[in-house]
């Protein structure tokens, strides 16, 4: 088999269609049932997940009737020629046309969406599977980059960012890495994780292998690799949302300090860090939920550790450290419930810039949601009326953040993606299975 040289385009090297041959059979119940060719050279026989799946662009065999989707999560978020787009996971149920209404759909079908950012306005909406009712359990996004991404699908598989189609699956990867065929054929999900790029270890191989999406060929993951790769965008962080969720209680813009105490908290300057690094809030005042809540601002300064009241005519052998001064409240800021610094689920919140500045997520449980863009100095810019009650993800982006969540409770609630413009907080919001 010819393996074409590497690329230097950040752009998926395409697998396309084999040149027309004559008619087969119908495609049998297997992976991807479709011959490719890896760079209109290298053919690749794809198959074997043990359901039917449909090439985009195949027809369906007969008029089907579809249920609403179900998001999947986790969501994707890159950029593609200097604009953002969403890609999600979507289940929806699928039966022929001429079934009886009340007849249960005896299957569901697997489909990839993506959005653009700014309006959620859709790009494309392919259809990657049909499998029984509850088939593929574990199927998910994995990561972008390169302009391929990469799912699960009872075995890894590659698909393009640009328009869906497919690339690669399990056995066009182990055609061209011979070394790592076992290891792919008998790899779960959680054989794979993100670093520099998608990587496989464990099972028969003895290293850690990472995939180049551009072309899919492998490199020992403890040494660099052959060339560049381009920036990796893992599956977003994702829950079953409440009042906490994405959501902390202090945060820094440069020098400046913000935090969200109980509303009854009396705080004095200085604040010395606590709990762990550069988190500065006592563990006394913080927000318990039960009652509201109160902006505070300061001033991050190095300042003596020495106990209060030390002597000023004896030595100082207690250093410097970091010390919050200069302690007051945000006027207009009272009253606030379950408020917090808003996250996309790590420890660290989201920074504005152009002016710099935080976005504060609000509200009790069972409750829409509002977002409020503070500045530096924690005064309001913006708020926005959410109609997310609880919030399952969170994909920031330089000018247009997209939340994703249900607008009610229960597990038939509605599904929303919301976007909404950082600079003025102008949001559109999309029912995801209308």
């Amino acid at each position: 088999m010819t393996v074409p040289p590497p690329s230097n385009s950040d752009e998926t090297v395409r697998i396309l269609l084999a040149r027309p041959g004559p008619a087969g059979p119908p495609p049998p119940r297997g992976r991807l049932a479709r011959r490719l060719v890896l760079g209109g050279a290298a053919a690749l026989l794809v198959g074997g997940l043990g359901v039917y799946l449909l090439s985009p662009g195949t027809p369906a065999q007969g008029p089907q009737r579809l249920g609403p989707r179900r998001l999947v999560p986790p969501l994707l978020r890159t950029t593609l020629r200097g604009e953002g787009v969403i890609y999600a996971l979507a289940r929806r149920s699928e039966q022929d046309a001429a079934d009886p209404p009340d007849a249960p759909a005896p299957r569901e079908r697997l489909e990839l969406l993506a959005f653009g950012t700014a309006g959620l306005d859709p790009r494309f909406a392919v259809h990657l599977a049909s499998v029984p009712l509850g088939g593929m359990a574990d199927a998910g996004l994995i990561a972008e980059q390169g302009a391929t991404i990469w799912l699960w699908l009872d075995g890894l598989g590659a698909v393009s960012a640009v328009d869906g189609q497919v690339l690669a699956d399990t056995d066009g990867l182990a055609e061209l890495n011979p070394a790592l065929a076992e290891a792919l054929g008998t790899a779960m999900r959680r054989s794979f994780r993100t670093a520099d790029a998608l990587v496989l270890e464990g099972g028969p191989v003895p290293r850690a292998w990472r995939f180049d999406p551009r072309d899919f060929l492998a490199s020992a993951a403890n040494l660099p690799p052959p060339r560049p790769l381009p920036q990796i965008n893992p599956g977003a962080a994702h829950g079953p949302g409440g009042a906490t969720a994405f959501r902390i209680a202090e945060a820094l813009v440069g020098t400046d300090w913000l935090a969200l105490p109980a509303e009854t908290a009396k705080l004095a300057a200085p604040l010395a860090a606590t709990r762990a690094e550069r988190l500065f809030l006592p563990a006394a005042a913080m927000p318990s939920g039960g009652g509201g809540q109160q902006m505070w601002h300061g001033a991050v300064r190095m300042g003596s550790v020495a106990p209060p009241g030390w002597p000023a005519n004896l030595p100082n052998r207690w250093g410097q450290a970091e010390q919050v001064v200069d302690l007051s409240t945000v006027p207009g800021t009272t009253g606030l419930a379950w408020a917090g610094f808003l996250t996309a689920g790590t420890e660290t919140p989201l920074a504005l810039t152009g002016p710099p500045g935080l976005l504060v997520l609000a509200g009790p449980a069972g409750e829409a949601l509002t977002l409020t863009r503070v500045g530096a100095d924690g005064r309001p810019t913006w708020r926005a009326a959410l109609s997310i009650t609880r919030l399952r993800s969170v994909l920031p982006g330089p000018r247009h953040l997209v939340l994703e969540g249900w607008a009610g409770e229960g597990a038939d609630a509605p599904e929303l993606l919301v976007a909404i413009a950082t600079d003025d907080g102008a949001l559109r919001s999309l029912p995801f299975n209308a």
